[in-house]
This record gives structure tokens, sequence and C-alpha cells, in this order.
């Protein structure tokens, strides 16, 4: 399966450094398409699925995502005129729903506004909207437009739609995953967060949906979705030991044996390019690629059925040891963060990888099902 255009540029365009590749019809045993299924129920917000980069279709009249035609009847189960008991709510969203969306459409419409605006007003408009390693790479992609260099994400400013809201647990920080559907490509996801119980929220990550790929049905956004903050729930895996297989998958020079994981072609591209980049420098330097995991982005919601949502953000840092005598000639982003135009000795660029990760409860492969890549920093003599 080939990624549409805005999925293959973001698996492509900040992956390569000091080189050109063209894309690939490759794909390997572990990546075909399945997405998680959604259950059936009524809601008035639907999820729409990844598509093919046209306007993405809705999944269907019983909207199959958060299951918001609430059935709950209070703070204890009551009994009807026909004998039936109905079990009370099984907790509360962190916020209302009617909050949740007006949040969410209000942070949306800023997020797009600070893509048209001036550099200036933009990064105020980015403290604004984002937080954390989305706010990071708002403010790369700004500085990287005077560069002719468009981001990945595009914020629809209209349409947001809530799909989750986390349980009011106590804890924080909260959550709420939102899907746009832009008019330039696949839908997107956000998450967004509140440090305060659910006073203050900004997005914290983004990223378009992979072709084929759908969000399964999370609990109903007035009871709100579980955060699995130090336990798997019924998890087949650990989410630290799936960020460890993204590890195993993504760092060059690759293994070459790879755990069993399906990224929809993601996983393919983001190789067959790592590995046309280090070919193209091989004469004049030494290419490694390694990924962490960034500080305090291990979030996983739970979905409906037990299993779960993963947001992840990965540093990528690709380095290049120039061998003696040599000269390598950097792309445009790298010379317009660092001011440098060739490279004698050595060369890093750090690349944020935003991932999605739908984790099963029947021991399957996880599946990533929305990916984003943005350059944040180079540096180079």
């Amino acid at each position: 399966m080939k990624l549409s255009h805005a999925a293959l540029a973001l698996a492509l365009s900040s992956s390569l450094v000091l080189s050109a590749c063209t894309d690939s019809d490759d794909t390997e045993s572990t990546d075909s398409v399945s997405s998680t299924t959604a259950a059936d129920g009524a809601d008035d917000s639907t999820s729409t699925t990844g598509g093919t980069g046209d306007n993405a279709t809705s999944t269907g009249d019983a909207a199959p995502t958060t299951g918001d035609a609430s059935t709950a009847t209070g703070d204890a189960a009551t009994s009807t005129d026909d004998g039936k008991i109905t079990a009370p709510a099984a907790g509360a969203g962190v916020i209302s729903v009617e909050e949740a969306e007006s949040v969410a459409a209000q942070l949306m419409r800023t997020a797009a506004d600070s893509q048209v605006v001036d550099v200036d007003e933009a990064a105020e408009l980015n403290e604004q909207a984002f937080v954390g390693s989305e706010l990071l790479a708002a403010t790369a992609a700004t500085t990287l437009r005077d560069a002719g260099l468009t981001p990945v994400i595009d914020y629809a400013p209209s349409g947001a739609n809530v799909l989750a809201i986390s349980r009011d647990d106590g804890e924080s920080p909260a959550f709420m995953v939102v899907q746009s559907v832009p008019e330039s490509g696949l839908p997107e996801l956000h998450l967004m967060v509140s440090q305060d119980g659910g006073e203050n929220w900004k997005i914290g990550w983004s990223a378009p949906m992979l072709a084929g790929t759908k969000v399964g049905t999370f609990d109903p956004r007035s009871e709100g979705s579980t955060i699995l903050r130090d336990t798997r729930g019924e998890l087949s895996n650990y989410p630290s030991g799936v960020v460890d297989k993204l590890f195993e998958i993504l760092d060059y020079p690759f293994a070459e044996d790879r755990p069993d994981f399906r990224t929809n072609d993601y996983g393919p591209q983001v190789r067959k390019a790592t590995e046309a980049q280090a070919a193209s420098v091989s004469e004049q330097a030494t290419m490694t690629s390694t990924h962490a995991l960034r500080a305090d982005t291990l979030r996983t919601i739970e979905l409906e059925d037990g299993s779960a949502i993963m947001f992840p953000v990965l540093e990528r840092t690709s380095a290049f040891d120039v061998k003696s005598g040599m000269i390598l000639k950097p792309p445009t982003a790298f010379t317009h963060l660092t001011g440098d135009d060739t490279i004698t000795d050595s060369a890093k660029m750090k690349t944020l990888v935003f991932l999605a990760v739908h984790i099963r409860t029947d021991g399957g492969a996880p599946e990533i099902i929305a990916a984003r890549e943005q350059v944040v920093s180079a540096s180079g003599s």
C-alpha cells in the first residue's frame, strides 16, 4: 500500500538530512493494514478513517467512536418500569462534553492561525496553542517557513471532533483526543493536554492518520476514558515495551530481525529512505540514526474494549561522521537552522516523531495508526 502524499512526506522529508529519495512500494510482512474495529453504539460525535487524501468519509450513522448517547442514570443504579436495572455511570470526564468541544474548537482555530500569520505573530500564537513536544515542533516549523518548507500538519480551523475525554481520576495531566479533517489531506488526530485538572488546555501532540486506519471506540465522553498511568490494564504489551520495539524498527543500522509490528507502510518507507540516504553519503560520511522517548510522552488512553491508543513522541538523532578530506553539502533545512552550507567534520539533525499506536489485548501486534515527523534542530561543522 502506498502512503498518501501527505503521509509519505512526513515519513521521508525529515528523515532525510543530506540527500533526497524517491518513495517506495516496498512493504514488510508485518505491515499489512489492520485497523481497530469500531464497536456498535451511538453518539453525537463520529470518527473518520484515514482515507486516501480526499475528504475522509464518516464511519457511518451509528457513530463508532466515543459513545455519548449516555445511558447513565445517576450516582446509583435505578430500577426501570420493566424491572431492568440500569447501571450507574463508570465515572465522569474531567470536563463536560460541551466544555471540551468549546476548548477544542478554540485551540484548533488558534493553531490554524499560527500557520498563516507572520513569523512574529506566529510565535505568540504558538505559545497560546501548543505545549511540550508540539510547541517545539511548531516553533521549528515556523522558523523553516522562511526557507519555504511547509509543515506536514494542517490544523483544521473548524469541525474539531472530540473523540475522548479522560476520566477524572484526581491525577494530572488530563487529556482529550480530538480529530480534525483538513481539506488538504488525511484526517488528523490531536492530543490536548491539561496540567491543572481540566482548567487550561493546549495541544501536546498531532499527527495525520495513515491511510486505511481508524480509531476504535472510547468510553462515553461524559463518563471519561481511563488513562493507563502506571499499569498496562488488559493490554498484551506494556507501553514501554512497545516503544522499545519501535526503536528496533527505526534505529539505523537496522537489525536483521524486527519485532512483530504493523506500521501501515510507515516503517518500510522510513527504512527505505534511511538506507538510500546512508548509501548516498557513504563515500563522504558514516551515518547512524538513533531514537529515544521524549520525557512525559508515554501517554496511553484505554478504549472501550480494553485495548488502548498510545501517543508517544520519539526524538530521532541522525548523525554523520564526515571522513577525512571530505565535504558534505547539507539540505535547505540544515542550512537554515545552522547557517552552515558545508559540513567537513560532523553533523547532527534532530527530528521529532509523533506516533499513535494501537495496543491490543489479544496478543496481536501493535499497530501505528498515525505518524508525523518534524525536524527541530541541527548542528555541525
